[in-house]
């Protein structure tokens, strides 16, 4: 999830909402907003889940793929920022392409009496599912700018 918020400020938020309804006294059934706090509440709940079971998947994240369908290839983009070219594992099968990379970050701070050191990883996974036959020997892919393209050239060309 791109551009999320943190699971703390999701908890507090949902706080807030349960001490609204308490205070304008919407606990009451012939209020005429229960249902809709109500709704709003279970999605609060539901967005807590999505949130603690992408914490437990070990924050992987699902980059937005673009794909681009050609007379002669297909062309996939996809986001992955502060990624070196190295660290990012394409695999290609006979109907699916599969995009890996981890982000590695280091940061170290030394003052007068002070030394911290904090490093990060973020995982990046996606899968496509292809929708022709490609060569794959004949696949090129290159990085430019936190942005992936991935170019794969289609087994049949198809003339528009």
């Amino acid at each position: 999830m791109t551009g999320l918020i943190p699971a703390e400020e999701l908890k507090k938020l949902q706080k807030r909402m349960n001490r609204l309804m308490e205070d304008l006294g919407l606990t009451d059934l012939e209020s005429r907003y229960l249902e809709e706090m109500q709704r709003m509440q279970k999605r609060m709940s539901d967005l807590m889940e999505e949130v603690e079971a992408a914490s437990e998947k070990g924050d992987v994240i699902v980059p937005l793929a673009d794909i681009r369908d050609t007379n002669e290839a297909l062309i996939v983009t996809m986001d992955v920022p502060g990624v070196d070219k190295e660290d990012i594992d394409i695999t290609i099968s006979d109907d699916e392409l599969s995009v890996a990379a981890e982000r590695k970050t280091e940061t170290e701070v030394t003052e007068k009496d002070f030394h911290r050191r904090e490093r990060t990883y973020k995982k990046f996974e996606r899968m496509v599912k292809l929708p022709v036959g490609v060569k794959i020997e004949e696949a090129k892919a290159k990085l430019a700018d936190g942005v992936l393209e991935i170019i794969l050239p289609k087994e049949v060309v198809v003339s528009r």
